[in-house]
């Protein structure tokens, strides 16, 4: 008994030996802008050197690797253009190296980095995780039309980081841009980014965020052949970009399958309206420009997003306004139980905008509403590959439901039991060839919109329905379509497995909470 117990004794040592060298890295590590102890970092403190280092990096037991948490303690104040903190390894699966700022802590610059560094940097990493705790700030701090600095700068910049995650930073201020005035001429803001992913960004999430200020809140770029799949953005809020969220690539090589762009809050393009030459309102755009801005006749998709329980608000604004969600050239979306509000003080270009397309595309459960102006959906480029379908979507105080540069019924594959109502109250307005309108029922004549209906669809003033909307009832169920998320509208509540469902983004007697940012009338 005695010699089995050795030899176990002996094997456990083994065992623990290996296992101290495979991952024997350190649990925490503390980190202050001058070494000395702060906040929750008050023991074996190290300076922003230390991360920086790729000796500082591995399985040591005094090292950053697998399962290290790094703790960022107060204020770090960088210099102009400094690239602040650079990963120099990865983590591994299911053991990830996470970043944590501890609370109140803050990364500030006059401005960060450049057009490709910033305040936190990742190239070629995995299973990283950058997490701004309940509190964690990134910030420049004098990059602006009318401050001291023009320059390129970005948050956080990653490329060809795979399996990251980036939560919970309020990362702001990254360029200050004035351009509300058609007279403006500041274009030094177009290479700023909260948060850049370049390359193969796949198996990446950003989610419960707050971003505001640059010239695009999360820039998605997966050209040369990479890929961006299984990426997921949610619970994210942002504001004040002309480029909210961009996703795209000009590389028939490069892919993005299974990306899902969920329950954000996006809003506020005033401030980056002209010069309209350089600068584009949107809120979400998606693309793949792989023949070089041509319409992909004949060609697959080759980048597939789902886009839904988003809440847009706001106006676009007056200079080269696209849409709240811009999609297209090889793409195909699925857009449904999106909120989209333009409350601002111009009409909306278009709150959905399919351009130079490829499809197919399926607009299901939204709700959109207007403010005397705009147009709902607008095609773009003739006839999508695999068709363009719109059902049980809400069209209320629109001045144009439907539109087409070229011939909205070639444009269109089907579309029903959607609610339209126009801006003065009537029926729907339904253009073609940019100029040409058609009656309701001419287009009931070419077999679109059998069952849907032009009347107030009784909203309240958090848009949700009110008793006695037409809405109540009269959509089809479209469990069949496979789409789980569509299964539930905005708020989270199941549809009707069986039964007919309710038009727009609200199931009947949900009582979202009131929007932000709006003054809000009931319909």
């Amino acid at each position: 008994m005695r010699a089995v117990s050795r030899i176990g004794i002996v094997v456990i040592f083994l065992v623990m030996m290996f296992t101290v060298s495979a991952f024997g890295s350190a649990t925490n590590i503390y980190i202050t802008q001058s070494g000395s102890p702060t906040g929750n970092c008050t023991a074996n403190v190290q300076t922003p050197a230390f991360f920086n280092s790729a000796a500082n990096w591995g399985t040591g037991a005094n090292q950053i690797g697998p399962g290290t948490t790094v703790l960022f303690c107060g204020t770090f104040t960088g210099t102009a253009g400094q690239s602040g903190f650079t990963f120099q390894g990865s983590g591994a699966s299911g053991k990830p190296i996470t970043l944590l700022f501890d609370t109140n802590a803050q990364m500030s610059a006059p401005y960060w980095g450049s057009a490709s560094t910033g305040a936190i940097n990742c190239s070629g990493r995995s299973y990283l995780i950058m997490d701004g705790g309940t509190s964690g700030i990134i910030q420049n701090t004098a990059n602006g039309t009318s401050l001291a600095n023009h320059q390129s700068s970005n948050g956080v910049y990653a490329s060809n980081c795979t399996n990251i995650e980036i939560r919970n930073l309020a990362i702001q201020n990254i360029y200050l841009n004035q351009g509300s005035n058609s007279g403006a001429t500041d274009t030094n803001g177009q290479n700023t980014a909260d948060i850049s992913l370049q390359g193969n960004s796949s198996g990446d999430s950003v989610h419960d965020n707050v971003l505001s200020n640059a010239r695009t809140g999360l820039w998605v770029d997966f050209d040369s052949g990479h890929d961006a799949s299984n990426l997921l953005v949610y619970n994210n809020t942002i504001s004040d970009h002309p480029w909210s969220i961009s996703m795209g690539a000009c590389n028939a090589s490069s892919t993005a399958t299974n990306v899902k762009i969920y329950d954000n809050d996006i809003s506020d393009w005033l401030n980056w309206q002209f010069p309209s030459s350089t600068y584009h309102t949107d809120g979400i755009i998606l693309f793949n420009d792989a023949d070089g801005g041509h319409i992909c006749s004949g060609l697959a998709p080759i980048a597939t997003f789902q886009v839904y329980n988003n809440y847009f608000h706001g106006s676009l604004g007056n200079g080269s306004a696209t849409g709240y969600i811009a999609c297209g050239e090889r793409t195909s979306c699925y857009i449904f139980n999106n909120l989209m509000v333009d409350n601002g003080s111009y009409a909306c270009y278009g709150y959905i905008w399919l351009y130079n397309y490829a499809g197919p595309y399926y607009i299901y459960n939204n709700t959109l509403v207007g403010s005397g102006g705009g147009i709902a959906v607008t095609t773009d480029g003739g006839s999508p590959n695999g068709g363009t379908y719109l059902e049980n979507n809400i069209f209320t105080n629109i001045s144009t439901s439907l539109h087409s540069y070229v011939t909205l019924r070639d444009d269109i594959t089907s579309s029903d039991y959607n609610i339209f109502r126009n801006s003065s109250g009537s029926a729907p307005s339904l253009a073609t060839n940019d100029s040409t309108y058609l009656t309701m029922s001419t287009w009931q004549s070419y077999g679109f919109d059998g069952s849907s209906v032009s009347a107030d669809p009784k909203l309240s003033g958090t848009y949700s329905l009110q008793s006695g909307s037409p809405a109540i009832g009269m959509s089809t169920n479209l469990v069949s379509t496979g789409i789980t998320a569509l299964d539930s509208d905005k708020a989270g509540v199941a549809r009707s497995s069986s039964g007919a469902w309710d038009t727009g983004a609200y199931t009947f007697g949900v009582v979202p909470a009131a929007p932000s940012g709006l003054t809000a009338t009931v319909q």
